[in-house]
């Protein structure tokens, strides 16, 4: 498999001329290889950034499309991305490191690139079918352009550096994945870009004889194909949440889906597997929401159910959803009381926090307001204001929701995304994190009495950036309650930061704002924000984590969702 080496560019000429491009619809002639892959350095490089990005872009998209026909191991398919005249480093035949043992039985086999060979495309090739043939199956193949410069005039052609990322199943039926990283050289040929050079930086493979986790939401009733987005009846581009409760108080999780055209509950039936009955027990409609809640707001020993929303009014016109709150008959079955209950807001709601705030016994809930960018935009990229102010709403002895979040110091015009509530301080009573979109996040700490001082800048947590969500957990094992935080990351935005001459303030804002998830560790005087090379912290488009122990060793583990889903073609992208 691949994995990230050393980070040193090969040996590059600068100025060397690429292998020269092959016309279309000539033959090519013989490919004399050499002895060694130098890598070309353009001498009159690009200089526009804007130039230099779009046709970074445009590389990537090339990329997407080899990396398809990778996928589908289909290797004749792959040969116009690559060059007649192409030389690389073999994918096979390198010289084996020590293999390392990973946590959980993970076994990572590196390789030692000096070893590899210099072929042509076809037995470059041959060595990617070596790789990933034997294979059971290819999940996905993702390649990344992390840098590029690009020679100025035509014929057009530059230096890629690329990162690419193999996952599936083994000959053995365990999973796998493979990490390449390498420098090359890539060309614009008859409306095409195609690789000319490739010089290998490193090839990891990690593997395990077989998986912790099986996929099994067919055998047991969970999977659902919805309609493609774009088509009638079908406006979301996204799942929006769900959640686990015991509905009908049979000691078994039921599950609610928040759906189009209607919403799904899942329960547990006693012979296995899962029966949707959201219709028979009151909650298929109205169709759609956000984040989902089972809690018991009333003290009366079953699993209500609140449900986020986005809606609103377009004059007398409603539009979506308001929040809703389905309170349990103490028999599973469910009766929408949100209007009666103060649980009917009009909000721009993504997601749901319940916690006793003021330890009067009852629940109570915070409730997460993005903002509507096709009707206002967020108004900064650093620290946006203009989102819907988020709600504290407060249990009233189960009679009822009352709207206090002013009182109780919690006013927040920002996109929130997701809150998480603990008491990090130990003092007893449970404060709150909100992670938000386009800015810096809050720590509010409660003062025992349920009002709340954002405290994030003086424990430095507020982790300027695109959050998605946070999860409390103790992941060093020392007793304290640490903190992780998702957030969006981009590999385009750190290509173009890479590029930028002036290293101020605002070049550390922006690259911050592209660098991905954080790890805080608890200190005693705050917090301590783990380096990226701890690692924990790469999963794209982030949205929900959770910290569970995974592997059963004692010690907690991180998933993290990815909410941005591609196609397998550049269009899809």
């Amino acid at each position: 498999m691949l994995a990230l080496g050393a980070c040193s560019e090969p040996d590059a000429p600068v100025g060397s001329e690429p292998p020269r491009a092959t016309p279309a619809g000539a033959a090519p002639a013989a490919v004399v290889l050499p002895a060694r892959v130098d890598i070309a350095v353009p001498a009159r490089p690009l200089v526009d950034l804007q130039q230099v990005e779009d046709a970074s872009e445009s590389v990537a998209n090339a990329l997407v499309e080899l990396a398809d026909k990778l996928r589908r191991r289909d290797f004749e398919a792959a040969k116009p991305w690559l060059s007649p005249e192409f030389c690389g480093h073999s994918l096979m035949g390198m010289t084996a490191r020590e293999p390392e043992l990973l946590p959980a039985s993970v076994r990572k086999m590196a390789y030692d690139v000096t070893s590899a060979r210099v072929v042509g495309r076809d037995d470059f090739l041959a060595g990617a079918a070596d790789l990933l043939g034997g294979w059971q199956r290819v999940e996905w193949v993702t390649p990344k352009v992390k840098a590029a410069e690009f020679e100025s005039g035509t014929p057009s052609w530059g230096r890629v550096r690329q990162q690419w990322s193999f996952y599936g199943t083994a000959e053995d039926g365990g999973p796998c994945s493979v990490v390449m990283w390498a420098w090359t050289n890539v060309e614009h040929v008859a409306g095409r870009w195609r690789i000319s050079r490739l010089a290998l930086e490193s090839l990891e493979r990690t593997s395990r004889a077989r998986a912790i986790f099986t996929d099994v939401a067919n055998a047991v009733g969970l999977a659902r194909a919805g309609i493609r987005f774009g088509r009638p009846g079908n406006k979301s581009f996204a799942w929006n949440g769900a959640a686990a409760g015991d509905v009908n108080a049979d000691g078994a999780w039921d599950l609610y889906v928040p759906a189009r055209p209607a919403n799904q509950l899942y329960v547990s039936a006693s012979a296995g597997g899962f029966e949707d009955q959201a219709a028979a027990r009151g909650v298929a409609l109205p169709a759609g929401g956000t984040g989902a809640l089972f809690f018991d707001f009333d003290n009366d020993l079953d699993s209500d159910l609140a449900v986020a929303d986005v809606g609103g009014r377009d004059g007398d016109e409603l539009i979506g959803n308001p929040l809703r709150l389905y309170v349990n008959d103490g028999q599973g079955r469910y009766a929408e009381q949100g209007a009666e209950l103060g649980f009917d807001a009009l909000a721009h709601a993504y997601s749901l926090c319940a916690f006793d705030a003021d330890l009067d016994g009852w629940l109570d809930v915070y409730v997460c307001n993005y903002g509507r960018v096709e009707v206002e935009p967020n108004d900064s990229w650093f620290q946006a204001t203009n989102g819907t102010p988020d709600l504290f709403l407060r249990n009233n002895a189960g009679q009822g929701f009352l709207e206090e979040s002013a009182a109780r110091g919690l006013v927040d015009t920002s996109w929130s995304y997701a809150a998480a509530a603990a008491d990090f301080d130990e003092d007893g009573d449970p404060d709150l994190y909100v992670a938000n979109d386009y800015g810096t996040n809050f720590l509010y700490r409660n003062d025992g009495r349920g009002h709340f001082e954002d405290v994030a800048a003086q424990l430095g947590v507020e982790d300027l950036g695109n959050g998605m969500g946070a999860s409390w957990g103790d992941l060093d094992s020392d007793g304290r309650l640490d903190l992780y935080v998702a957030n969006m990351s981009s590999t385009a935005g750190k290509r173009i930061l890479e590029r930028m001459p002036e290293r101020d303030e605002r070049w550390k804002d922006l690259s911050k704002l592209a660098a991905g998830n954080t790890i805080f560790l608890r200190r005693d005087e705050g917090f301590e924000r783990l380096p990226s090379a701890r690692g924990g912290i790469g999963a794209s488009w982030a949205w929900a984590p959770a910290l569970f122990d995974i592997d059963l060793d004692g010690m907690l583990d991180i998933y993290c969702c990815s909410g941005y889903v591609t196609g397998d073609t550049a269009a899809d992208t």
